[in-house]
């Protein structure tokens, strides 16, 4: 019975990305997150608890378009080492997910019509965030995510007064499509066990 409470999973995710506060809209940066996640069911409550360990790429994009009069091309590129841990609610008849992301700075690179631009200020190393999913099942095993993800801590380290860092801007912001193949029917209904069960 504790094994079928422990349900693991690979996934991959499609994500557009941006940073707010860098003067450039829309989520045009097209990263890839990929990684193994854990699901523990409990027993004798509705829901679950997920934990992933995940390749996050992050970022920003703008590309040059002259017919618009836009001829500056940039590029912010940000890699991560991910740590989502979410509750796992069912409502409406679906799984949604929600929970706090720990996240780990492996490498940066910022360009300017293709020549290198150091930030205003230095990257932050760990950055906190938050994450919410909607998940669909195309079958028992294989489910489908609606996923939003939003920095809390900014990602730059600015050193102007003790709240420098949350005035500064530059938090990264990101949605797209995530595909997860449980191991094992994770079986979302959240029911409490019968007496006999119990």
């Amino acid at each position: 019975m504790a094994q079928n409470r422990f349900i693991n999973s690979v996934h991959i995710d499609f994500f557009g990305n941006q940073v707010d506060g860098d003067g450039y809209g829309g989520y045009n940066h097209i990263g890839l997150h990929g990684g193994i996640g854990t699901l523990y069911k409990f027993n004798n409550a509705k829901g679950a608890l997920g934990f992933e360990i995940n390749y996050a790429q992050k970022g920003a994009r703008l590309w040059a378009r002259p017919n618009q009069g836009i001829y500056q091309d940039f590029k912010f590129k940000l890699n991560y080492i991910e740590v989502p841990i979410y509750y796992v609610f069912e409502s409406w008849g679906l799984p949604f997910e929600a929970g706090p992301t720990f996240s780990y700075l492996l490498d940066a690179k910022r360009e300017f019509n293709g020549i290198s631009s150091a930030p205003t200020s230095p990257y932050r190393e760990f950055e906190l965030g938050c994450v919410f999913s909607m998940t669909y099942p195309i079958s028992q095993r294989l489910f489908f995510k609606f996923r939003i993800t939003n920095s809390i801590s900014p990602i730059l380290d600015v050193e102007n007064g003790p709240f420098a860092n949350w005035s500064a801007g530059s938090w990264h912001r990101g949605a797209g499509l995530n595909i997860t193949y449980f191991f094992q029917p994770p079986n979302f209904k959240f029911k409490k066990p019968s007496q006999n069960e119990e």
